[in-house]
Formats: structure tokens, sequence, C-alpha cells
């Protein structure tokens, strides 16, 4: 009988460290991200995540691959690199199955130019280049119009529209618009009289939209604020408000004054 109780014994205190081992474990998540100031952000995510029981590994998405695509695919858990209404697009595009879990941080679009210090000082048919996805093209729009330079239709929405070239009512100094690739844009903005940029973008070459942009969009009542995107069949996972949470820290907030500030704001 001591035996067989010794015996039950050591077979429950096996259990219960095993069980105590299991639950220590850190639970694997795979996040796509942009590079640049993704990577920058998400290392810091990544140590935040740690004390959340968190084993975070950001995968870098390049070129046209697409974190979406990835995501609805199952071949990673999140993706933290779009604003809404790129994300709304996306859907309506491509039908993915997909939830917004959290906000992260507005990066804002701005103008860049070589040859001019304000949108006021373009001249006529000046050449203008605009981001060649629509969620970014209509944001760039938007400035030009809050700036004076073209007028929209009268009742847009941009929380609920995005504005396409057919959306230009007023073109008074008939601007020639010339849709490119972000990343593109980035690089070339010199080759234009002015181009649109997104932050994200723009700092992978040294520009900072407060300090160099020569116009940039509103922070106020933004609706392009970028966020945390999971599977649907993924957002009542447990691991969800602890990766929300993460990223929606004081350590992540505090870097982003610290490092970031003028090219991303905190949206927490």
């Amino acid at each position: 009988m001591k035996k067989y109780l010794s015996s039950l014994l050591a077979g429950l205190l096996m259990s219960t460290l095993s069980g105590i081992a299991h639950a220590a474990d850190p639970i694997p998540l795979k996040v796509g991200i942009r590079g640049g100031i993704g990577e920058q952000i998400w290392e810091v995510v990544t140590e935040v995540g740690k004390t959340h029981g968190l084993a975070i590994e950001p995968i870098v998405f390049a070129g046209t691959l697409s974190p979406n695509e990835a995501l609805n695919n199952g071949e990673i858990n999140a993706n933290a690199f779009q604003h809404i209404p790129f994300f709304r697009d996306q859907i309506k595009q491509r039908g993915y199955n997909l939830a917004v879990v959290g906000n992260t941080y507005l990066s804002p679009l701005a103008f860049y130019s070589k040859q001019y210090k304000s949108l006021q000082d373009l001249p006529q048919n000046a050449k203008i280049g605009l981001p060649d996805d629509p969620s970014n093209g209509s944001r760039a729009l938007i400035i030009l119009q809050n700036e004076g330079l073209i007028k929209l239709r009268d009742g847009f929405d941009p929380y609920n529209e995005t504005a396409t070239f057919a959306d230009i009512k007023e073109n008074p100094r008939n601007l020639q618009f010339l849709e490119v690739k972000s990343v593109v844009l980035a690089r070339s903005y010199q080759d234009v009289d002015a181009a649109a940029v997104i932050s994200s973008f723009g700092s992978q070459v040294g520009l900072n939209a407060a300090r160099d942009g020569i116009a940039q969009e509103k922070v106020e009542n933004n609706p392009n604020v970028n966020i945390i995107v999971v599977r649907e069949q993924d957002k009542d996972q447990p691991w969800v408000p602890l990766l929300v949470k993460s990223f929606q820290s004081d350590e992540v907030r505090a870097y982003i004054e610290r490092e970031l500030k003028g090219v991303i704001e905190p949206a927490f």
C-alpha cells in the first residue's frame, strides 16, 4: 500500500509539474508587418509580449507580397501594416475573412517636393505623384482638397468612401496625376513636382512628414489609423487581447514618442 501511495503521489507530482511547465510555455505568434518603422516598433512589442506569455515573431513582407493574403491562408496569425480604408478595400476586392482587433498608430501621408515649399506654389499643369492603391490615393486627393487645389464632389464621405479621379469636380490648375507604387514614390519623389508618400515608406529614405513635408493630412478625426488584424475565426482566441495589449503598452508609446516623433503618432 505504501509503495502504491508513493507511486501515486509521485505521479501526481510529475503531472502537476508538467502542467505548470506547459502553462508557462509562451504562445508562438507570427505577425506580418512591413519593413522600416514596422520592424523597429515590433522589436519593442516582441519584448513586451514576453511579459504576457507570447513569443511574437514579426514576419517582414516586402514588395508586392501581401500580409493579408498570407493571413487569410493561415500562414501567419496576425498582421499589422494597414489602415482601415485599405483593409476595407482589400475585403471588398479579395473577399478575405479577416477581422480588426485593435488600433496601432497613424502613419501620416504627406506631400514632398524638391522644387516647391508648399502645394500653393505648384504651377499650372504640375505633375503630381500619387500612390497607386485606391485607399492611399484617396488620402492624397483629400489633402489636395483641404489645401484648396482641387474640389471633390459634394457629399463625399472619407469614412465610408474612397475618392477617385472621377470624384474631382474642380481642378483649376489642371494638375497632372501619375499613379505610382508607394515604394517607388518614396525613392523618386524628386522626379515630379510633388508626390504623396506614406510615412512608413518615406522613413526608409530619410523623409519625415513633420520636418520635410510640404503638406500632410490632419491627425484629428482621421479614418486612416493603422490596425491589428486576425482571421475571423481567431478573433476570440485568448492570445488576441494579449497581442493587442502588447502593442498598446506604455513601452511602445514611449518608444514612438521618443524615436519616431513626427513620423507616426500613437492611436491608442
